[in-house]
C-alpha cells in the first residue's frame, strides 16, 4: 500500500500570464508604458530573496517559503499577482494583455485579480448556492456596507479586545468599509456536490463524515481500516496540488478545486477619497456605492485601498499563511509615553511627500476632540438601547501602529519598490508582516471531525505567546486589537455555524465565539476560517 499524505516542496510558480518587461529609460527621461504609467529607472537593488525574488509578472507563487525572508518574498509576489488587472472574461485570472508598465496606473479603477473573486456575503445567501455563480458577471461598481472585517462576530471571549461592533473613522469623518473575498478554490469547496456548506446543517454533515484514506492501493481500502490509518475528509479547505498531496471532498474523495492553488481569502479595507481626486495617485482605487451608517443613504464615491490581508492555505503550510499589507499614509508608530513617531520607510525615489496621515491627527487637542480626547487606538462605543451613550460614526480616530514594521519585511518592500513603475500607486504600499506555521503539516493530519482549537503549527511570529512584540496586526483591519492577539491566536478557534449560535444572536446580533471550557464540548472546527460562522444565514 502506498499512502499519499504530502509532497516535497519545490520552488516553482504557476504562470498565469506572459508579459513583456518594460525597457529601462535613459537617465533623466520618463518613458511611459502603453497606459501612461512612468517606467522606473532606479538602479536595481540586490534581491534579499534568492530564488523567491518577486518578479514583474502575474505569477502566483506556489511554494510559500520555509523561512521568514522566503515567506515575505512570496507574500509580495502574491500581492503583485493579485493586484494584476483581471481578465474581464475570466474571473480569478489576470488579463493576458496587461503589461508591467500598467501595473498600478493611477486612476485605473478596473478590477484586479482579487477583486474578481466572490464576496463571501454573495456566496452565503438565504437559499441554496447557485452553482454557476463563479462565472457570473461581476458588477462594475462595488457595493460596500461592511464596517468591520469581523462582521457580526464577537471574539471578546477568546481574549481579542476591541472586536465586534466597532468601526474605523478617518480624519475626514468617513468610516472605513471592508470586503471579504474568496478565490475559486475555496468557492468550489463550499459549493461541492452533495453538501450545502452555506447552511449550518450542511457544515455539520461535512464535519461528521467518517472520512477515508487517500491511497494508491488496488483494490481500494475499505472499512474497517487498519489501526493508524490516516483518514481524510471533513471540513478541510483545499491546499492545492502538490507532489504526494491531494485535496479531498467532505467524504474524503480526492478532488481538484478551482485553479488548484489552495484556498484564499482576501480581506480589504477601503476609505472614501476626496472628491477632487488629488490623492488618487497614492491609492489603488475603485468606484463604490457606500452605505452611510448614520443616514442609511447610499452614495457613489472613489475609495482607496488602505489595508489588505492575503490569507492562503497552501501545501505544506496547512494552518494557512497570513500576510498583511498597508498603505503607507495610514498611521504613525506609537512612541513612549503615549507619543508617536513617523513610520520608518525604506528609501524610494519615486515616492512623493506624505500629505498627512489618514487615521491620525498630529495636532489633535483633547480640548476639541470631544469623543476620544485624542486617546490612541480607542475603540468606539456602539449605540445600544435608547438613552445609552454611544459614539458618532463621524468622529475621527487616533490610530497608531503598536509594533513597527520589521527589518525583514522592509528589505523586501524596498526591493519591490525599486522595480515598480515610477508612478505606480503601489509605491505607496508596504508589507507589514507575515505570520506562518513553521511546522508544515498539522498534527494530526487534517481529517474529519476536527474540533477547536486547531494547532497553530509553531507560528512565526509567535503571536500572543511571544508577548506584544510578536503580534502581527494591520492598523486598518485590527485597529483596536494590536496588543492582544495575532491572526492565528484567534483563527484556531474558528467554528462552523450552528442553529443554536444563529438563534442566540438573532438576525442582527453578534455571534459570540468562545473557547471550549472545562466540561463544555468543543465545536467542530472550520479550518481556521471565520467565514462559516460570520456569513451563514440558515
Amino acid at each position: 500500500m502506498t499512502s499519499r499524505l504530502h509532497r516535497d516542496g519545490r520552488i516553482w510558480f504557476v504562470t498565469l500570464s506572459t508579459i513583456a518587461l518594460a525597457a529601462a529609460g535613459l537617465a533623466g527621461c520618463k518613458p511611459a508604458g502603453p497606459s501612461g504609467n512612468t517606467i522606473a529607472t532606479a538602479t536595481p537593488l540586490a534581491s534579499p530573496c534568492g530564488t523567491f525574488a518577486p518578479t514583474q509578472t502575474s505569477a502566483l507563487p506556489i511554494n510559500p517559503g520555509a523561512s521568514q525572508i522566503e515567506v515575505d518574498c512570496s507574500a509580495w509576489q502574491a500581492f503583485i499577482a493579485l493586484n494584476w488587472r483581471a481578465d474581464p472574461a475570466k474571473p480569478g485570472f489576470p488579463d493576458p494583455t496587461a503589461d508591467w508598465a500598467s501595473f498600478g496606473t493611477p486612476g485605473d479603477n478596473s478590477p484586479k485579480v482579487w477583486e474578481s473573486y466572490l464576496e463571501a456575503s454573495n456566496v452565503f445567501g438565504d437559499k441554496a448556492p447557485l452553482q454557476g455563480l463563479w462565472q457570473a458577471k461581476r458588477p462594475a461598481i462595488k457595493s460596500l456596507s461592511r464596517l468591520s472585517k469581523l462582521g457580526n462576530i464577537d471574539l471578546s471571549a477568546i481574549a481579542q479586545a476591541g472586536s465586534g461592533d466597532h468601526w474605523l473613522t478617518n480624519q475626514r469623518g468617513d468610516v472605513t468599509y471592508y470586503e471579504v473575498m474568496m478565490n475559486q478554490d475555496e468557492y468550489e469547496f463550499i459549493t461541492q456536490a452533495n453538501f450545502d456548506l452555506t447552511s449550518a446543517a450542511g457544515q455539520l454533515a461535512c464535519a461528521q463524515r467518517p472520512g477515508k484514506p487517500v491511497s494508491d492501493s488496488f483494490p481500494p481500502l475499505k472499512p474497517p481500516y487498519p489501526p493508524g490509518t490516516v483518514l481524510r475528509g471533513g471540513i478541510n479547505f483545499p491546499a492545492g496540488s502538490g507532489d504526494g498531496w491531494d485535496d479531498t471532498t467532505c467524504t474524503g474523495d480526492t478532488h481538484g478545486f478551482g485553479q488548484n492553488v489552495g484556498a484564499m481569502e482576501v480581506k480589504a479595507a477601503w476609505t472614501p477619497l476626496p472628491a477632487d481626486h488629488h490623492l488618487d495617485y497614492r491609492y489603488k482605487t475603485a468606484q463604490a456605492e457606500i452605505l452611510d451608517p448614520t443616514t442609511r443613504k447610499v452614495r457613489t464615491v472613489t475609495v482607496g485601498l488602505t489595508g489588505l490581508h492575503i490569507i492562503r492555505k497552501r501545501f505544506p503550510r496547512l494552518p494557512w499563511v497570513w500576510a498583511t499589507f498597508e498603505q503607507i499614509d495610514n498611521s504613525p508608530d506609537e512612541a513612549a509615553g503615549g507619543g508617536f513617531t513617523p513610520p520608518a520607510l525604506p528609501a524610494n525615489p519615486n515616492r512623493k511627500p506624505s500629505p498627512g496621515f489618514t487615521f491620525f491627527n498630529p495636532t489633535c487637542s483633547p480640548g476639541t476632540d470631544k469623543v476620544y480626547a485624542c486617546k490612541h487606538n480607542a475603540p468606539p462605543i456602539p449605540c445600544g438601547p435608547a438613552g445609552t451613550p454611544c459614539d458618532p460614526y463621524t468622529a475621527p480616530m487616533q490610530i497608531t501602529r503598536i509594533n513597527p514594521v520589521g527589518a525583514t519585511a522592509n528589505s523586501v518592500t524596498a526591493y519591490v519598490w525599486n522595480m515598480l513603475p515610477a508612478t505606480s500607486v503601489f509605491n505607496y504600499y508596504r508589507l507589514v508582516d507575515v505570520q506562518w506555521p513553521t511546522v508544515g503539516i498539522a498534527k494530526p493530519i487534517p481529517g474529519p471531525g476536527l474540533k477547536t482549537p486547531l494547532t497553530m503549527g509553531t507560528p512565526n511570529p509567535q503571536g500572543a505567546a511571544g508577548g506584544p512584540t510578536q503580534i502581527v496586526a494591520n492598523t486598518t483591519l485590527e485597529s483596536f486589537q494590536q496588543s492582544s492577539n495575532a491572526c492565528m491566536d484567534c483563527h484556531v478557534y474558528a467554528p462552523i455555524a450552528s442553529p443554536q449560535l444563529l438563534a442566540a444572536a438573532g438576525p442582527h446580533g453578534l455571534r459570540k465565539v468562545v473557547k471550549p471550557g472545562a466540561g463544555a464540548a468543543a465545536p467542530y472546527a472550520a479550518d481556521y476560517s471565520f467565514i462559516f460562522v460570520s456569513e451563514t444565514k440558515r
